[in-house]
Order: structure tokens, then C-alpha cells, then sequence
């Protein structure tokens, strides 16, 4: 199995109380602001700050957000509302995971 040793992975740090631009948002995740405009369309991203797309503000937290939407979009071949769909079942196990978790603590 060969290995391409030329690959170059950037990752930005950055708190999650922070907001970032729709534009900083595409560079980050590599995509295309029309796409960024249908998952806000189909509820998967919510901008913290509303308005014209152009001012659009983000929650940091959607950019592994949308790292896991381009994933399951590549690997499984979804389209944006199959995006939508699988997201919302993956916060929805990870809510009933918390909660199983706490009553186990009791």
C-alpha cells in the first residue's frame, strides 16, 4: 500500500465561542459558499449572526460540522437533505448517549 508523502494537512485552532465569516468558514472546509447556502437552507448550519449571506456569522463549531457533512456527502454519497438527515440522527444519538450516561452515574 503506497502513501502520498507529499499531502500537506492544515488545521486551524480556534475557540468555540468564536465567530468566523462564511467566507473563512469555505477557505477552512474547502468548499463553496452556494453549498454552505444549502446546508443552512436544510437547517444542518445556523449562522450566529442572520441577514444577507454576504455578512453571514458562524459559531466555530461548524467547521467540523461541515467537515462531517463533505464526509458523509464523499463517502455515502448523499445529497445535501440525506446530509441533513444523517446529521440530525448523529446529534441525536450523541444526546441520548449523554443522557444514558448520566442516569448510569446516579
Amino acid at each position: 500500500m503506497s502513501r502520498d508523502t507529499d499531502t500537506v494537512l492544515t488545521a486551524y485552532v480556534v475557540e468555540s465561542q468564536t465567530t468566523i465569516t462564511l467566507g473563512h468558514l469555505c477557505r477552512s472546509c474547502g468548499v463553496h459558499a452556494e453549498w454552505v447556502q444549502q446546508l443552512v437552507a436544510e437547517g444542518v448550519l445556523e449562522p450566529a449572526a442572520a441577514g444577507e449571506r454576504e455578512r453571514w456569522a458562524f459559531s466555530a463549531d461548524s467547521v467540523p460540522r461541515v467537515h462531517t457533512a463533505l464526509r458523509l456527502q464523499r463517502d455515502l454519497g448523499l445529497n445535501v437533505s440525506g446530509v441533513a438527515l444523517a446529521l440530525e440522527l448523529m446529534d441525536e444519538i450523541r444526546t441520548l448517549r449523554r443522557q444514558l450516561d448520566a442516569h448510569q452515574e446516579r
